[in-house]
Order: structure tokens, then C-alpha cells, then sequence
């Protein structure tokens, strides 16, 4: 049986817009290496859904949300409840790299000192740091450019050098919300086979947003989409149920 590394029941977020809208996600089970595309309508709630496994936005309810690292099981629910947001933050910091729609670069920092801020962040040794970028520079194409800064590159070059700050930490759960939407289909071909190559060779998790259903068929990630339903009290009713993997 596939190691479950984040494990999530009955989780809830309402949001008051217009007669309101509730993502409820019923089911979902994210195995140790694997690589899940979150699809659906826009506006069905993937962002939402994303930021919620990323510990950064608060569940209404949450009957089961658990992080199982190497180290141990951590009731991440719980956490919530008690309003324990230095524990997450440290977990999301251990545990996860997050790749933006737009990269997110800081602007002051050359490309070889944002694909190691996190992992610097995280206390990691210089020697580490160093040698991981560089070897994540070379697997994105991109050696060329570390001692560039941002305003140089181009959007496919910044999101290849968001990719790697991701993954120079050596997360075991990677997250990114739309992270070819900027590129034409070329690139965002291009872009998607070396990050998933990367994320692979890394033995992570992916759990990625992506409305490119042709994309994501092509590249084999497992698809789990967020259904959508107008109640008769005119609220949006948002579902994920991936109950195959119970």
C-alpha cells in the first residue's frame, strides 16, 4: 500500500460571496511521490483547496487533517484549532516548497540566491545549499543564468528559477498553483516535463492547480477534480472526493 504522507477528510471552508460558497473536500489522500493536478471550472475553488493544504488558510471544519512526515504524524487540524501558527509556519518551512502562478522572485536577490533562500531559511549548511542549486540549475536549463537577477530573465527563465527555490530545500510536498499559466503551450510544455522530472528525481510529492486538462493528461499526472453544483439556496457547493484511495 502507498505511503500516505498528507491525509484529509471532511474539510470545510465557506467564503460569503454573493449567496455564498462552500468548498467541502471530502476526500483526499496524497501518496508519498505522487503527482496529483487539482482541475476544475475557474472559480471552483483549486487556489482555495491548495492554500488549504498548505497550512496558510484556515478550514471552518476539519474532522481529519494529517501530515505524516518522516519523523512523525501531525494532526494538522488540530493545530488549527488551537491556533498554533508558529508550528505550521515551521512545518510549511520543513516540509513543503510552494511555486507561485508568476514565480514570485524576490527582485533584489540573483537567481542563485533565490533558489537558496529557503534551504537558508531552514539553517541548512552553505556547502548544501550551493551544491543543491547547482545541481537543480543544471536539471532546469538554467545554469547560465544564477548570477542573474529577476528583471533579466524571462517568465518561462523565472518560473524554471521559482521551480528550484521550491526544490532546493528538499521538500516531501511540493505545491503550485498554475505554474505554466504565464507561458505560451510550447514553453509550458518545456517548463512542465523539467519540473516534474525534478520533483521525481527529488522523490516528492506534487499537488499542482492547472486548468490545462490537455497538459496535465499529456504529462500522466493523476487528476482529481473539484466538482461544482448550485444549491437551491443559491450557494455554490464545491466537492473533492478522491474516496478510491481510503
Amino acid at each position: 500500500m502507498d505511503e500516505i504522507i498528507f491525509a484529509v477528510e471532511n474539510v470545510r471552508k465557506k467564503r460569503r460571496q454573493g449567496a455564498g460558497y462552500v468548498l467541502h473536500i471530502h476526500s483526499l489522500r496524497i501518496a508519498r511521490g505522487e503527482q496529483i493536478a487539482l482541475t476544475g471550472a475557474s472559480g471552483s475553488g483549486k487556489s482555495t483547496a491548495l492554500d488549504l493544504l498548505g497550512m496558510v488558510l484556515r478550514p471552518d471544519e476539519a474532522e481529519v487533517c494529517t501530515l505524516n512526515t518522516l519523523a512523525e504524524s501531525v494532526d494538522v487540524g488540530a493545530l488549527w484549532r488551537c491556533g498554533d501558527m508558529d508550528r505550521m509556519a515551521a512545518l510549511r518551512l520543513e516540509h513543503m516548497g510552494y511555486v507561485l502562478q508568476t514565480g514570485g522572485l524576490l527582485p533584489y536577490l540573483t537567481v542563485e540566491e533565490n533558489m537558496g533562500l529557503t534551504a537558508r531559511m531552514q539553517g541548512r549548511p552553505e556547502g548544501f545549499i550551493k551544491e543543491n542549486v547547482r545541481a537543480l540549475a543544471v536539471q532546469l536549463g538554467i545554469s547560465a543564468l544564477l548570477k542573474s537577477m529577476p528583471s533579466t530573465l524571462s517568465v518561462g527563465e523565472r518560473q524554471r528559477a521559482a521551480i528550484g527555490r521550491a526544490l532546493a530545500a528538499q521538500p516531501m510536498l511540493v505545491l503550485a498553483d498554475e505554474p505554466t499559466a504565464a507561458l505560451d503551450p510550447v514553453h509550458a510544455e518545456v517548463v512542465m516535463e523539467l519540473f516534474r522530472n525534478a520533483v521525481t528525481n527529488l522523490g516528492a510529492s506534487l499537488v499542482m492547480v492547472s486548468h490545462d486538462l490537455a497538459l496535465v493528461r499529456k504529462e500522466g499526472l493523476r487528476e482529481v477534480r473539484i466538482e461544482v453544483e448550485a444549491g437551491d439556496d443559491g450557494c455554490v457547493y464545491a466537492g473533492i472526493d478522491d474516496r478510491r484511495r481510503i
